[in-house]
């Protein structure tokens, strides 16, 4: 049983970067669009990207927190991505409430 909860961490941990990096990818793709002169639905199109990543990377994110505190309460490497996920969630969420007010403030284009 301790192999298959190894794996369930493992992979959760695994989903939860790549989800973090593919944010980060969709937020620069949008700041480099915006100099470049993207049409608007396009960077439209890169606003509700970011949007629905970052919600489903701060999902994985608390999930990947409490799957850690449960299942490997004597790993000495718990702390560092505890804090690690948490201060991605935390820049994510900030992030997601400017692309909300963005896109808010978008709707008459829409």
């Amino acid at each position: 049983m301790k192999f298959r909860s190894g794996l369930t961490v493992s992979v959760i941990g695994r989903i939860t970067v790549f989800l973090y990096l593919f944010t980060i990818l969709a937020l620069i793709l949008y700041i480099q669009g915006s100099f470049q002169d993207f049409t608007d639905s396009s960077l439209i199109m890169l606003l509700f990207l970011y949007k629905f990543t970052s919600l489903i990377f701060i999902a994985l994110g608390f999930s990947y927190i409490v799957i850690l505190i449960i299942d490997r309460p004597d790993n000495k490497y718990m702390a560092r991505r505890i804090i690690i996920t948490s201060a991605g969630i935390f820049l994510s969420s900030a992030v997601y409430l400017a692309v909300q007010i963005l896109i808010t403030g978008l709707e008459p284009v829409l």
